[in-house]
Parts: structure tokens; C-alpha cells; sequence
């Protein structure tokens, strides 16, 4: 798993309405309990489900191009189905 998390060059990220896929796994709105920004000048983030204490590193990204846009619009998506966005460190699990 970890070694996989290296040999990984780039996430895939798609937004739809209803889920968000990052990489191979899809994540259902109804599963999200936050989004976590952590950073200022470079900024990263975590999708935290229900039921969970801390992200899985599957689940932790950074945007390589355009972040503050990026950041922004996903901020949008979250406020449209009501996912609370927050600034804070991210908690990871391998």
C-alpha cells in the first residue's frame, strides 16, 4: 500500500454531482462528513467519511495547477450538498 502511494505520480479527480471519484475509489455524498484544508502557500486535502477518525491516505490530495480555483470550486460543490468545509491538520492512516 505504501509503496503504491510512491510509485503514484498523479491523482485522478472527478467531481460529479452526487460523488467524487479520486483515483479508483468513489465516494458517495452521503458518506462525506468533511473536507479538511490543511496549508496555506501549499495547500492539501482530506475527505473524511462517516465513521471515521482519521483520512485515509487514498482519500488525500493536492492540486498541481490552478489551486486556488480548484480549491474553490470544490468548495462550492461541498456548500451545493451541504459538506462542511474546514481549515485544520489533516490526520492520515496508511
Amino acid at each position: 500500500m505504501l509503496l503504491k502511494r510512491i510509485l503514484r505520480k498523479n491523482n485522478e479527480l472527478e467531481i460529479t454531482k452526487n460523488t467524487i471519484r479520486l483515483n479508483q475509489a468513489e465516494i458517495p455524498v452521503q458518506q462525506i462528513e468533511k473536507i479538511i484544508i490543511e496549508g496555506y502557500f501549499v495547500q492539501s486535502i482530506g475527505i473524511k467519511l462517516y465513521g471515521r477518525k482519521l483520512v485515509s491516505m487514498d482519500f488525500h490530495f493536492r492540486f498541481k495547477n490552478n489551486e486556488e480555483i480548484n480549491i474553490e470550486e470544490l468548495k462550492q460543490w461541498a456548500n451545493r450538498n451541504r459538506i462542511k468545509v474546514t481549515s485544520g491538520r489533516i490526520f492520515r492512516w496508511i
